[in-house]
């Protein structure tokens, strides 16, 4: 049972990305990205998980173009993200008390307490932790900080299978629509550290490319607006 609560787990958290494709990670005290790149290639995506752990995070997805980068953007997407990041604080306390009860409380009233009372209990605990994340969940929805529809077929989804409800938070901040560019409101949102390395890895992966199609007639167009754009990263870089 254990074993199927962590494969089910698992499986929910797993995201497929377009190779122009990143997430946007709300950490504890600074901003995060990724690039779909550095996930495992699977059927032209890439499939990579998010911090197992860290299940109160919001992630977003969000979209770069490597043949047109602008530096710096507008603020405005950036700041819209900020605010919706900050809707999901109510969920912290449920969603690790579920995570506590599915992956040690539970393994320990089965295998080595041996007492159904205790067991009982536990389940309980599961379905209980689990109600509190569709409730939450569906106050999201109903404060305008995710579609209704979707708040709704998510709780219902979070109560039929509660090891789901470990995810409530991630699948809430990646269906809301995001407008603006990866690598614009990475820059407007993390610290000039942390922007500083996801900045030079995009710069790597578009190198890379480059020297991919560098010797290829039919991308020479796409070529040279990328050496435009990787210009405009490297002078972005400079300046933060």
């Amino acid at each position: 049972m254990v074993l199927a609560i962590a494969l089910f787990y698992l499986y929910d958290a797993a995201l497929a990305l377009q190779p122009e494709q990143g997430l946007l990670r709300r950490g504890r005290k600074q901003w995060l990205a990724r690039l779909a790149t550095e996930g495992f290639e699977l059927r032209r995506q890439r499939l990579l998980w998010p911090p197992l752990w860290l299940l109160h995070q919001p992630l977003y997805r969000l979209h770069w173009n490597p043949t047109r980068i602008v530096l710096p953007g507008e603020p405005a997407p950036a700041l819209a993200l900020a605010t919706h990041a900050a809707s999901f604080k109510g969920f912290a306390l449920p969603l690790y008390l579920l995570a506590a009860a599915l992956f040690i409380a539970l393994p320990i009233a089965l295998f080595a307490l041996h007492s159904e009372a205790i067991l009982l209990a536990m389940l309980a605990l599961i379905y209980l932790c689990t109600l509190c994340i569709a409730l939450l969940t569906l106050r999201h929805g109903r404060r305008g900080h995710s579609e209704r529809r979707l708040a709704r077929s998510t709780a219902l989804q979070l109560m039929l299978c509660p090891p789901f409800a470990l995810n409530a938070v991630r699948k809430l901040s990646l269906a809301h629509g995001v407008d603006g560019d990866l690598l614009q409101s990475a820059q407007q949102l993390m610290a000039p550290a942390q922007w500083s390395v996801f900045a030079g890895r995009v710069q790597a992966v578009m190198e890379q490319e480059l020297q991919e199609i560098a010797e290829l007639p039919e991308y020479a167009q796409h070529h040279a607006h990328m050496q435009t754009a990787l210009e405009t990263l490297k002078t972005g870089l400079a300046g933060k």
